[in-house]
């Protein structure tokens, strides 16, 4: 198989929420998203101080192989 054939045509979106919400607040914007053919991904964002959600938003990101756009919310507490 070609380098090619194996690599998603498109980046992977990643979504993280700010605080005061939840990963639900991006199921519209992730409809469209896959509608449009691209693979999403809703991180959620544990709101348990910074290096903790850091770090989460770390492993989200590091599960994913290829390009990645990576699109933040709001983080102010």
């Amino acid at each position: 198989m070609s380098e090619t054939a194996t690599k998603p045509s498109k980046p992977t979106v990643v979504l993280v929420h700010g605080a005061f919400a939840d990963s639900s607040g991006f199921n519209d914007v992730i409809t469209e998203l896959i509608r449009d053919g691209y693979p999403v991904r809703a991180v959620a964002n544990p709101l348990r101080g910074l290096p903790t959600d850091n770090a989460a938003t770390k492993d989200g990101l590091n599960s994913i192989d290829g390009p990645i756009v990576l699109v933040g919310r709001s983080y102010v507490r």
